[in-house]
């Protein structure tokens, strides 16, 4: 996952767009923003415990290096059950005793220097990834394609998280997100147009597919387009940050998904 370094594009920067051959002038704010902080937390359907990252911004002419932040009170609420979390290493935070269950809402609470973050999110139903596919792009390149089967009647929102004999993409690619907006009760084949250049044949991919809620889709839609996902570049001329679910003023967010994963050997 990445973020711009202080919260903010902070550099003058000239993209040359090599999908449509222009130059894209974009001129942001070149002063340091204050530090914020970053929190990313998740609760799935898989066995815990679940973890909770918090770290802090840095600046612009600091090493893309974000500092752990250590000594906060960390809850995670599950109906009604409130499970404290233990700082199992500087900044990461793990669970105890909740239980991931499809259908459930879960309620973030972080006490750090006298500031409250807090987030909720449903976990929704679970949607089987059924099995994993291949096409081949311009210049031999390699996409692979996600197929399953969508729920009918019900809004669905999935992320994509892609690994190459174990190791995540690199760079923010290989995940991406996709709703059922256009595609409700349908047989569904998801093309991952970001992830070609990670694909070789005799990998072994997996492909990770996560059923996430609204306000968790529109943060990681958002994410891809204000780092260049999707295969095109910005799709503003002043990109920010993307929307949180966190109040309190972190970044980040927080998910209560379910996960289903299929691996497979590239042809």
């Amino acid at each position: 996952m990445r973020y711009h370094r202080n919260g903010y594009l902070i550099a003058g920067l000239i993209l040359f767009s090599s999908l449509y051959g222009c130059k894209k002038l974009i001129v942001v704010n070149l002063k340091n923003a204050v530090t914020q902080i970053v929190v990313t937390g998740e609760v799935n359907n898989r066995t815990g415990p679940y973890k909770v990252n918090i770290s802090k911004t840095v600046n612009f002419t600091s090493d893309n290096n974000f500092p752990a932040v250590y000594g906060a009170f960390v809850t995670i609420t599950q109906n009604g059950l409130t499970d404290t979390l233990t700082e199992t290493t500087q900044g990461i935070y793990s669970t105890h005793s909740i239980v991931g269950i499809p259908g459930t809402s879960y309620t973030l609470y972080v006490s750090l220097d006298g500031q409250i973050y807090t987030a909720t999110s449903v976990m929704p139903q679970l949607v089987s990834l059924d099995s994993i596919g291949f096409m081949s792009g311009r210049n031999n390149n390699i996409f692979s394609v996600a197929y399953f089967q969508d729920p009918a009647g019900i809004l669905n929102y999935y992320q994509f998280i892609e690994y190459a004999n174990g190791k995540k993409f690199s760079d923010g690619r290989g995940n991406s997100v996709f709703d059922d907006r256009l595609s409700d009760g349908r047989y569904i084949s998801a093309t991952l147009y970001d992830d070609s250049i990670d694909i070789k044949s005799g990998d072994t991919l997996t492909v990770q597919m996560n059923c996430v809620d609204k306000q968790v889709y529109n943060y990681l839609n958002e994410l891809q387009q204000v780092s260049g996902g999707g295969g095109g570049g910005f799709s503003s001329p002043t990109p920010a940050n993307p929307t949180s679910n966190i109040t309190g003023g972190a970044l980040g967010y927080f998910s209560a998904n379910t996960i289903t994963t299929k691996s497979v050997v590239v042809p």
